[in-house]
Parts: C-alpha cells; structure tokens; sequence
C-alpha cells in the first residue's frame, strides 16, 4: 500500500512500531479491553492488514482488512474496526479508511468485500465508498434460560473442526486458525468462549446480563433454541439472545460485495 497524503493526513499501511497508538486508539474508541486490540493486533499479520491516518506524525485513525476467510473457492476481505479519534472527526477520514483499507484487501488477493455496518443508516455508507451492500439477514430470538446439556469448554482448532464438520455441504463462512483464535479471545474477553454443547457447538458471551449466543450449531436446527437456553443457564444468565441466519424481513446482517454471497450462506461468526 503507497502512502498518500492529502490536507496534511498521510495514511500508510500499518506497520508494527504503531501498536503501541492502534491499542489506545481502539480503546478509546470502542472502549473495549486491550486484551482484545492487543490480541488482534498480535494475530493480524497472519490474517490481514490495516490502513493507519497520521497527522504531523499523530495517529488520527486507522481500519482493518481480515483476510484468510473463504466461502467455498472465494476469499473475503472483511472491513473491522475502523475508528478515527475524536479530534479529527470530521474531516473525511472514515471515508478514506474505509476505501484504503478495501482496497488493501484485495491487493491481499480477496475476491470480494464485505463488512458488518454497526448501525442500520450505515449500509448506504458503505454501498457509496466500498461498493457492498446487505447481502444477509439474521434473526435475533429472546430465550428464557434453562438447564441442558452441560457446556464444554473447546479450543479454538477443535470448534473449528466441528464446525466444519456440521456445515458440511452448506455454502459457509470458513475461518483461519488465526480468525479462530481471535473469536475464541473475543468470545472470553466477555465472559463466554468457544463451547460443546450437547451433540452441537455454540460460541458465546454475556452482554447486559444475557448470553448473547453469537452462533450455535447441531445436526437439527431445531434444537438450536433448546442449546442456546442451556448455554445460557451454564453462563449463569437468566435469558439467552440467539443469532441465526435470517431472512428478508429479519434485521440487515453481512454487507458484501454484490453476488459475492448466496442469500442461504450461512456467516454466523462474525467480528462485531
């Protein structure tokens, strides 16, 4: 990626001296636990890239670019975490992250874009700087909690091979060992992680008190609520918020590129 500067912000590929300011910046940002940026930025190298703004030598912003995950024979570039200080808003630097940091991932060889808009107004956003738009839907069912299947702690290579297993001739998101890594620590970095449970596998973590089931899997889908309830009581949670593919009429989930994405691909884990 060549540095470009324009109005005095130069953006430049990241490079590992700017750890140390991605970490803070993150934290400010989203205010989440530098376990997590620091974790992410440790992984990175083997799954992707970011674009960094600098102002006189200041870092002003930065967005990320996954690579490493596949749909079938296609590889995506998943937009992550692009964040701007607070002191220069304003000035268009969302919108060129965004952009370079897209285009860094194809250079990376992605066949497609895709990304998850934090807020619903976003979508259009995206679909004027980047090209995507909502190419999946996913449905958000309450769950009252309730005792089930015991819940089984799994490493990261583990769930990913079961999960491999239980979506075996479906179109999927398939992730790298170091993307499952990162969903394991992003999971734990809440209060959940990656899980057996019963003859399925559920990756997990408790936001307001619930268990927000990021994704669960089983040989019938019907069980998946049951699975989830379980989970949920396991977690020492009194209700159990369930994400599962959707539909239209459910909320936009997974922006991409268009007809990247069958509207059946089964995406679940994502980096929200």
């Amino acid at each position: 990626m060549q540095e470009t500067t324009t109005n005095t912000i130069a953006i430049r590929e990241i490079r590992p001296e700017d750890s140390a300011a991605l970490v803070e910046l993150w934290r400010r940002v989203f205010g989440d636990p530098e376990e997590l940026a620091a974790s992410f930025l440790r992984l990175l190298p083997e799954m992707g890239s970011g674009a960094a703004a600098f102002a006189d030598g200041e870092l002003a912003g930065a967005a990320y670019v996954v690579t490493g995950l596949t749909v079938g024979e296609k590889r995506a570039a998943y937009l992550y975490a692009v964040a701007v200080s607070p002191a220069f808003r304003g000035m268009g630097l969302g919108r060129r992250l965004s952009v370079s940091a897209a285009a860094l991932g194809r250079r990376l060889g992605a066949d497609f874009v895709c990304t998850l808009p934090a807020q619903a107004g976003l979508y259009d956003w995206y679909e004027k700087r980047i090209g995507t738009r909502c190419a999946l839907y996913r449905r958000k069912d309450e769950l009252l909690a309730r005792e089930g299947p015991a819940l089984i702690p799994l490493s990261p290579a583990a769930y990913n091979e079961r999960r491999e297993k239980l979506l075996a001739g479906l179109p999927h998101l398939s992730l790298s060992e170091a993307a499952i890594v990162y969903e394991s620590i992003n999971c734990r970095c809440f209060g959940g992680g990656l899980y057996a449970v019963g003859d399925g596998i559920a990756a997990a973590y408790i936001e307001d008190g619930r268990a927000v089931l990021r994704e669960v899997l089983c040989p019938d889908p019907g069980e998946r609520p049951a699975l989830a309830a379980a989970a949920a009581s396991a977690l020492g949670c009194g209700r159990a918020l369930l994400y599962s593919p959707g539909g239209r009429g459910d909320a936009p989930y997974l922006a991409a590129e268009p007809g990247a994405l069958s509207a059946d691909c089964v995406w679940n884990l994502a980096f929200d």
